[in-house]
């Protein structure tokens, strides 16, 4: 009895250690330029998200339909609409440890689930509102599944085919893995009946969503706005530590360090552990090579997060390296330390968290007389809605107003190296029958108020020109 609870007690304080560092921490960080499309987008009737689905977003309907549900029982601010990715992150943790104790073995299941617990990639994913937290969650079931159906069970094969096409329709990655889980059943299983029925509901779901593919074909070409090349050689890294952090270049090397320990540590495995570990570890492998191939002919939409399904079955990999001695587990809890400390710089230091449109709305929550916003990077009057509402479009040939607050935020929103830095303004640009009442430069964005002492009418190109970096700059008019 004694044996038999103490993984399950083990589990239990992972999952409560995930959860400590997901739920507390939910509404440190302003939403982000996706997550306010996905918050305008729920803001709606049921019907209407379904129908503006193929006109805005790149992905299927599952997580909109969830979180639709979601919000109209928790609302839609921070706290609300992120604690649906927050459970599921959380609850990925104890998947994560069957999965690895069916392929591996009960320690290398609670390696995996304790690596999962604090992994800060999905720690930042689990406090946003898209779909990524979701889809972390239905690969790790279909990982488990998977690994069960590899027994024989039909029953499982059943269960692996249901949570095969959840993923799919949560997030088109989702069949790389899928699809190398397949190859791994036909070939493992010699092709019997039960494995090919199986294959039919993924098949059915993908086939059922190649109208929607082909609508939605032109909306996620946003991710290339990189070089290919830097966007390949991240990926591994985003995975295992996240976007930025403290002491970055340190952190990465050891924690590269640590999981190379990992890997190798596998050859040391038990026959049955090593097969377990590398099935999982081919089929996180398939879903970052996959999309990194089709990127190179021309089909690009990779970028790190895209590929976050990889995280558990990764983990289950090197989790049967480290449960195979003290070396490994020692390896495994640095790792976590680590991983744990990376996961908590975004809530310690706002500088490495998401850009702060919560912030800046805060500094032009009120205006005496009508107020030009020229604000960088571009924002529409719908998207800021939840921070800053009562904003109209001006007129095309300029606005009459008495104020003018230009905005440049920190936009990278911890996707590079090192902390985020707002525009610096040594002296700002003269208006005429304006003056500056005030420069302030923040740690997530920086604010320059011009005043005038009547309404003025000023051109829109004029207004353009105040933008405080070299973006397109978005421009909209605040009443009193």
């Amino acid at each position: 009895m004694t044996r038999a609870r103490s993984p399950l007690l083990a589990v239990l304080a992972l999952t409560a250690l995930g959860a400590a560092l997901r739920f507390p921490t939910l509404d440190r960080q302003s939403f982000w330029l996706d997550e306010l499309v996905t918050v305008s987008l729920l803001d709606r009737g049921l019907g209407d998200v379904l129908h503006e689905i193929p006109r805005t977003e790149a992905t299927p309907f599952v997580y909109y339909v969830v979180a639709w549900l979601w919000g109209s029982v928790f609302g839609l601010g921070e706290v609300g609409i992120r604690s649906l990715s927050a459970l599921a992150g959380t609850a990925t943790i104890p998947v994560a440890y069957g999965a690895g104790a069916v392929l591996a073995s009960r320690r290398a299941g609670l390696v995996a689930a304790g690596l999962v617990a604090v992994n800060p990639f999905l720690v930042w994913y689990a406090q946003e509102a898209r779909s990524y937290a979701l889809l972390s969650l239905f690969a790790a079931a279909t990982v488990l599944a998977f690994g069960l159906a590899l027994r024989g069970d039909a029953r499982w094969l059943a269960c692996w085919a249901a949570f095969a096409a959840l993923a799919i329709a949560t997030h088109y990655f989702a069949l790389f893995l899928v699809g190398a889980e397949a190859v791994w059943l036909l070939v493992r299983l010699r092709a019997s009946r039960p494995v090919v029925l199986a294959m039919l509901v993924p098949s059915a779901v993908v086939l059922a969503h190649v109208p929607l593919v082909l609508a939605q074909r032109g909306n996620g070409e946003a991710v290339s706005g990189s070089s290919l090349v830097s966007r390949i050689a991240g990926i591994p890294k985003n995975l295992v530590v996240g976007y930025s952090f403290p002491a970055e270049a340190l952190g990465s090397a050891l924690a590269a360090l640590l999981l190379l320990v990992g890997i190798v540590l596998v050859a040391r495995a038990g026959p049955r552990e090593r097969l377990g570990a590398i099935a999982a570890g081919s089929v996180a492998l398939a879903m970052v090579v996959a999309p990194v191939l089709l990127a190179l002919v021309g089909v690009d939409f990779l970028i790190a997060r895209n590929t976050i399904g990889a995280v558990v079955p990764a983990a289950v990999c090197v989790g049967a390296g480290y449960a195979t001695g003290r070396l490994g587990l020692a390896a495994a809890t640095a790792l976590c330390v680590v991983s744990a400390a990376v996961a908590l710089a975004p809530a310690i230091d706002t500088t490495y968290g998401r850009t702060d449109w919560r912030g800046a709305a805060a500094a032009l929550r009120t205006t005496e007389g009508d107020r030009a916003i020229v604000v960088t990077p571009y924002m529409s009057r719908t998207l800021w809605r939840p921070y800053l509402s009562g904003l109209r479009e001006p007129d095309p040939n300029g606005a009459r107003v008495e104020e003018i607050a230009a905005v440049g935020l920190a936009t990278e929103g911890g996707y590079s190296a090192g902390r985020v830095e707002p525009p610096s303004v040594s002296a700002p640009r003269p208006l005429e029958g304006f003056r500056v009442v005030a420069v302030e430069r923040k740690p997530t964005y920086t604010l320059v108020l011009y005043r005038a002492a009547r309404p003025t009418l000023v051109p829109m190109a004029t207004l353009a020109g105040l933008a405080l970096t070299d973006e397109q700059p978005g421009v909209l008019v605040q009443g009193p």
